[in-house]
């Protein structure tokens, strides 16, 4: 007997709830069959350079570029540059390098890509080349120890992960500097820094 209040009020709250769903579906058209009403996107707000960065630097405030010492020296080239500090043993490093070299493949002689490894030694990149040609050839810092100071003179905190990626305009000043992996919905921004 005492249950039966406990089942009125429930009948009666589906009651409710049945007839607000009856009032709704009579003021919005119902989906076609087999589509399903989805939440609205918002939206699609506009790709900044400086959302991408982690440091952004105007054109006329931006500071000169320059590497750490190299063992094995980076590459010449003129227009903008793309640096991309890695090691063999960095997971995200290594799984982003194709999706890389396949942007730079879309973006054209827009930019070029420069692999600088920070790996102990020379034969440890060799080595791993071997078992993945699709990094090709780059460039290696000296010394890995000196990391964390060039990290400073590029903007970044010393203890900043790599990947690390430095985008340097055609008069070599340091433009756009991040830090971490970047993915698809990345591609955006890197065209946006490429277009100041």
């Amino acid at each position: 007997m005492d249950r039966l209040p406990a089942v009125g009020a429930s009948v009666l709250a589906l009651a409710v709830l049945a007839a607000a769903c009856e009032e709704k579906s009579r003021s919005e058209p119902a989906p076609p069959a087999g589509r399903v009403n989805a939440v609205k996107a918002a939206p699609a707000k506009e790709v900044t350079a400086e959302a991408f960065c982690d440091v952004h630097y105007p054109a006329d405030k931006a500071p000169a570029f320059a590497l750490p010492a190299m063992a094995v020296p980076a590459p010449e080239a003129t227009g903008w540059r793309w640096f991309n500090l890695w090691a063999t043993w960095c997971k995200p490093c290594v799984a982003e390098i194709p999706r890389l070299q396949e942007w730079r493949q879309r973006l054209g002689a827009k930019v070029t890509l420069v692999l600088v490894s920070v790996d102990e030694n020379d034969q440890v990149v060799a080595d791993y080349r071997k078992t993945h040609p699709e990094i090709g050839s780059g460039a290696r810092l000296a010394d890995p120890k000196g990391l964390p100071a060039w990290l400073k003179t590029v903007g970044l905190d010393e203890a900043a992960p790599i990947p690390v990626h430095v985008f340097v305009d055609p008069s070599g000043k340091t433009r756009c500097v991040r830090a971490g992996g970047v993915g698809e919905p990345d591609y955006p921004g890197v065209e946006r820094v490429l277009s100041e």
